[in-house]
């Protein structure tokens, strides 16, 4: 596969704008999505106060005393020590920013003006939404997930809520942080104005969570933590612990799994059976995993088809099959700390990785380091040579076929300024969540998204969400809606060779391809990659699958769930010296991120695609991103064999005392304290929850109510733009992040089934209306479903 002769953003320069004090959680955003764009070849140039940045002396440590933490988020970037509390640091800033393409800074700043105010486009990241006007309000990781309601979703119902472990708050905006920063580029890059973003981390955490509010509109009643309540549970065998995951649809073959009898009783049958009687139906399975190896357990149920998951440790990951086949895992040479092991970005391109460079000392130079090289390019990532470039806007191309006129005005977002992808247009067989909320996040910045689906096989969340069995039920679908705003909808059966026909000749007209599918589907349908290609070199083709697309792995089933096992974060998940736990079938917790980093990605394939006329294949693996959630943790292990992290509940190091805390109207809240309180508990068994937030807050103690997905709905100032009603009335989750202020406009509900097939084939084919009634009467187009409830 051909490769681009400079790295994809080499033509950008980036400025972070590290401030002195602002809270951690907010670094750590920024500092990852600079990470991220560094290592795609962006001139990441960080600015460093007198001392360092904060983070450098943040856990966990390396042997040397050096924090894998800040290793880990600072690669490939250029250090530049400014203070910014005087006027001469100040106007050292403001010339990088008049040559920057942009600046990524965080709120409270007291450079924020200034970062607003130059040639570079600001990005900003913030704790709270606009709406909620909370700039001072004191913040942690913590509370965050509790605002967000992720925190009431782990742990058992009757005992205190479970943060997920990790940076979990932070590194999901940092994703966030990097798509908008790519959306913002790829503005300049086709000679428009770019955008303002603005994230905040309260924002992007009721977006991973939409389930929570979605079940709460659809029943009235908030999904919660079910802990030993739930189907999916986490079990001890022979070394460890294993995730038990499956579908609903996967029951028969996790029954013939286990090979007991017992299970074949009637009331095990259905999904309410199996919950009424969980204990009963846990008490006959438990004793199979007991004797038997994570690996054993594994292989064999693979071979069934049921995806339960391995629970790993960070350290067990670096040497993990799959992991060393695809060398997710980079040897970064120090010239100080000697090699660091440590995950590189989760995305192979055209089968190559990013080889990040390591974080600099500052006792290297307090100028910008280090100086371009001529023909710098990462060996693992392209063969030739090349080198940085300069800033630059490259003139938009002519458009393949032009995109459907604006709808009443609503294609763009002020008069004269299109969005980041307008002219874009993307071929979606996105499914459920990880795929379906990759294109419908490209929808929202413009690009026409056409999803192809079947009557014979319906995206599941058109069933899964089925609220009744009457006429027209698969278009009703709420999780449906949330995953497939603003996306034009084809039926078409890929099976029939005429259906497959249609699709080659759609590829022509397409810039991107979005395809979550089993390993093999589309490649079995002559639809695959190089068969798309060969039609549209310019086609960037996204491939998002749990374990990737190459490896002895790449067939295994999965669901969000299991690889919340095998990449490491439930390991450090779970109450003190207890079994660890997962985020469950009510948040699937890698199935939310994945979209939030693919999607900037494949923005930044549009660009590169532009600027070369040629496309690419883009690799992703869900299981990779969630654990580059937890690289830190992962280099530390690789640094230190004596690194074994222990599940600790809610405390973390950095904060004194970290914990929920039940109050006397028996609702929880979430404090991060600075200094031990051992009074804090009765304090507040004695107050109600809101006082207590109240108060505490007033003392500048970060404390949040751990919400449900009821408080996210009532709380329009904390939804601020992630939680928007379609034409419809239906709610819909937005983008997770502002551009210029403002969320996205919901310009088309999620579509029926097969809505706009007539459409689409008229205008970008020239279908007549008698090939058209030829295609339906032959099956392969359909606005219904052909196989009973599918």
């Amino acid at each position: 596969m051909s490769m681009p002769d400079t790295l994809p953003l080499a033509r950008f320069t980036i400025v972070e704008a590290n401030d002195r004090d602002v809270p951690l959680c907010l670094r750590l955003a920024a500092s990852l999505a600079g990470k991220i764009a560094a290592d795609l070849g962006a001139t990441v140039i960080k600015v460093e106060p007198p001392g360092g940045d904060p983070v450098r002396r943040a856990p966990p440590f390396l042997p040397q005393g050096e924090s894998a933490l800040f290793q880990f988020l600072n690669t490939s970037k250029r250090l530049l020590v400014l203070d910014l509390g005087d006027e001469a640091g100040r106007t050292v800033l403001g010339k990088l920013l008049d040559t920057a393409d942009a600046v990524l800074f965080e709120e409270p700043s007291s450079i924020a003006a200034l970062a607003r105010a130059g040639r570079a486009t600001p990005i900003e990241i913030a704790s709270f939404p606009l709406e909620m006007n909370a700039v001072s309000r004191p913040v942690s990781e913590f509370t965050l997930q509790a605002l967000g309601g992720l925190l009431h979703m782990v742990g058992e119902p009757e005992r205190k809520p479970l943060r997920l472990g990790g940076h979990q708050a932070s590194y999901p905006a940092g994703l966030t942080a990097f798509t908008g920063l790519a959306a913002a580029l790829a503005a300049r890059d086709a000679g428009r104005r770019p955008p303002s973003v603005r994230v905040s981390l309260a924002e992007v955490l009721q977006w991973v969570n939409w389930k929570a509010a979605s079940g709460a509109e659809a029943s009235g009643i908030s999904p919660g933590r079910e802990g030993k309540q739930s189907e999916f549970q986490i079990l001890p065998c022979r070394d460890g612990h294993v995730a038990v995951v499956y579908t609903a649809t996967q029951w028969a073959a996790t029954r013939a799994l286990i090979g007991d009898p017992r299970l074949e009783a009637a009331k095990f049958n259905t999904r309410a059976g199996r919950r009424q009687h969980i204990a009963e139906l846990y008490t006959i399975i438990t004793p199979w995993f007991a004797d038997k190896t994570r690996a054993e357990i594994q292989k064999t149920a693979q071979a069934k088809g049921v995806p339960f998951g391995p629970v790993f440790s960070p350290a067990e990951l670096l040497d993990t099959e799959q992991y060393v086949a695809r060398s997710f895992l980079a040897d970064v040479e120090h010239p100080e700390l000697g090699a660091l092991r440590m995950p590189q970005l989760p995305v192979q391109w055209n089968g190559r990785s990013f080889a990040p460079k390591p974080a600099l000392s500052l006792s290297s130079s307090s100028t910008l380091l280090p100086p371009p090289l001529a023909g710098e390019v990462s060996a693992s990532y392209a063969d030739g040579g090349g080198g940085r470039q300069g800033s630059c806007v490259t003139p938009p191309p002519s458009a393949i076929t032009p995109t459907p006129p604006p709808r009443a005005g609503k294609e763009r977002t002020e008069e004269g300024k299109a969005k980041p992808l307008a002219g874009i247009r993307v071929l979606d067989f996105g499914l459920l969540t990880a795929g379906a909320n990759t294109s419908a996040m490209l929808a929202d910045l413009g690009a026409d998204v056409i999803k192809i689906e079947s009557g014979a096989y319906l995206d599941p969340f058109r069933v899964v969400g089925k609220p009744d069995d009457a006429d027209n039920w698969w278009n009703r679908s709420p999780q449906f809606r949330f995953t497939n705003r603003n996306k034009r909808g084809l039926a078409l059966n890929l099976k029939a060779p005429e259906g497959q026909r249609v699709i080659r000749e759609l590829a022509q007209h397409c810039d991107v391809v979005v395809e979550n599918f089993r390993r093999g589907v589309l490649d079995r349908a002559g639809l695959g990659y190089k068969d798309l290609s060969a039609i549209n070199p310019r086609l960037v083709f996204a491939a998002i699958s749990s374990q990737g697309d190459t490896g002895p792995e790449r067939m295994n089933v999965s669901f969000g769930s299991t690889l919340d096992a095998t990449s490491g974060i439930a390991s450090l998940t779970g109450y003190e010296d207890e079994e660890p736990r997962i985020s469950g079938m009510d948040v699937n917790y890698p199935d939310q991120i994945v979209s939030l980093f693919a999607t900037g990605i494949v923005v930044t394939a549009v660009m590169e695609a532009r600027r070369t006329g040629k496309g690419c294949f883009l690799d992703f693996s869900q299981r990779e991103v969630a654990s580059f959630t937890i690289g830190e943790e992962i280099l530390a292990a690789a640094a230190n064999p004596a690194h074994r992290p222990a599940r600790r509940g809610n405390q973390e190091d950095g904060a004194a005392q970290q914990d929920a805390y039940r109050c006397r109207d028996s609702r929880w809240i979430a404090v991060t304290l600075a200094t031990p309180d051992d009074e804090l508990s009765a304090w507040c068994a004695a107050t109600d929850s809101a006082e207590a937030v109240v108060r505490l807050l007033a003392k500048g103690i970060p404390a949040a109510l751990c919400h449900d997905g009821l408080d996210l709905l009532r709380d329009k100032a904390l939804a601020g733009v992630t939680l928007v009603r379609d034409e419809h009335g239906g709610l819909v989750k937005g983008l997770p992040y502002r551009l210029d202020g403002r969320g996205i406009e919901i310009e088309r509900a999620a579509p029926e089934l097969g809505q706009h097939t007539a459409e689409v084939l008229r205008a970008l084919l020239g279908y007549n209306d008698a090939q058209l009634d030829a295609l339906a009467a032959a099956g392969v187009t359909s606005t219904t479903p052909s196989v009973g409830d599918v």
